[in-house]
């Protein structure tokens, strides 16, 4: 029976995209059944439907991959959708582990509104998660820093309840929270002297806040022991800090963020 199902980062999609977004798109709750191998490695198409960048109004549609690697389920995981990390420690439904996950650079081409803002380099962002399992839902923190590129603190909230339908048939959602430093907020929704010269946009040095609150949800149909479907969507609302830059300000911004799409993945075990 399939067990941890990569619900698939949606954020991969804008982060191909150029976008900056890597906040987690789902906590990765299991379905019942005998746990898997030791070693388990899911692979697959998908599809997602994103802004062209966090706070862009305009979207498009990507062909994303679909890859997780995991032994025993998380005491170690390289995966698309949470990024590398181990469990360290584990009591009473309770994981604490070292995480490291990434952002991709945001390019001025990347979609309209960003031209004359230049290049957020590559980030890879540091830090830690802990998360709790019940039988009814799961809660996750993580604090991570930006080791080059951004530079920025991020602190990402996630709570997902579960419901099980059926044996092959499972949904799960939940609130979002995102809260950012300055020098994150300044990376990516702020202007400076030069990029306000380049574009045509007012200066913009936001400071540390609330960047985005919002929902998760998806439903994970287990076909069979090997192949799974699974569809996501989310909504997140950018909060003022972000909603005051002049990116969201123009045309080409907006305050209110989806993303939506689906992705096969089939596991081999060992």
């Amino acid at each position: 029976m399939v067990g941890r199902i990569v619900w698939f980062l949606a954020g991969i999609g804008l982060l191909n995209a150029g976008a900056a977004w890597a906040q987690p798109a789902s906590i990765g709750s299991e379905l019942s059944g005998p746990p898997p191998r030791d070693w388990t490695f899911d692979i697959g198409p998908g599809v997602v439907m994103a802004p062209w960048f966090e706070g862009g109004k305009y979207y498009r549609v990507l062909p994303v991959p679909n890859l997780d690697l995991r032994y025993q389920r998380d005491k170690f995981f390289i995966s698309a959708r949470d990024g590398v990390g181990a469990t360290l420690f584990e009591s009473s439904g309770f994981k604490i582990g070292p995480i490291l996950r990434y952002r991709f650079p945001r390019n001025e081409w990347d979609g309209p509104g960003l031209y004359g803002t230049g290049t957020v380099p590559f980030t890879v962002e540091g830090g830690g998660f802990l998360r709790y399992d019940h039988p009814w839902f799961a809660a996750k923190i993580e604090l991570r820093r930006g080791l080059g590129g951004s530079n920025g603190l991020v602190f990402d909230a996630l709570l997902d309840g579960k419901l099980r339908l059926s044996e092959s048939l499972f949904l799960s959602g939940g609130p979002r929270l995102s809260v950012t430093d300055a020098t994150f907020n300044q990376a990516y929704f702020g202007i400076n002297a030069a990029q306000s010269f380049n574009s045509g946009y007012e200066q913009y040095y936001p400071g540390a806040g609330l960047r985005s609150v919002g929902v998760g949800m998806s439903a994970l149909w287990r076909i069979n022991d090997k192949l799974s479907l699974v569809a996501f969507g989310s909504y997140n609302y950018l909060a003022d800090t972000a909603a005051n830059s002049p990116l969201l300000q123009g045309p080409a911004g907006s305050r209110n963020q989806f993303v939506v799409g689906s992705a096969l993945s089939w596991r081999f075990e060992w």
